[in-house]
């Protein structure tokens, strides 16, 4: 099911904390950004967004092993656990809210 409306906020963290969850391991930047469907991030959104998560306890950071990328991010139970409350409603209330169903 795809959401028809503009992309909120909402939709976005979704989204994040949905590809950093299916991955499961730690990613930079630009791993995320591609992996991130449905959204128009740039690099310093994503940062802004992961921060908070940060601050939250949704993710944790290290600094890269890659010379090319500065940090790496990992999403923590408590983020794991945040999304799925998001997405684990009844079929018809995610039909209502606009959610996309997760593979």
């Amino acid at each position: 099911m795809e959401r028809r409306f503009n992309q909120t906020p909402g939709d976005t963290n979704i989204a994040i904390l949905g590809h950093l969850a299916k991955i499961g391991t730690w990613m930079n930047l630009r791993q995320i950004t591609t992996g991130t469907p449905g959204s128009d991030l740039n690099r310093e959104r994503l940062k802004t967004i992961l921060d908070g998560f940060g601050k939250k306890g949704f993710v944790e950071m290290r600094e890269s092993q890659n010379p090319k990328a500065k940090f790496e991010y990992r999403i923590t139970e408590k983020g794991k656990n945040s999304f799925l409350k998001c997405v684990g409603f009844e079929p018809d209330v995610k039909y209502l809210l606009g959610l996309r169903d997760q593979d």
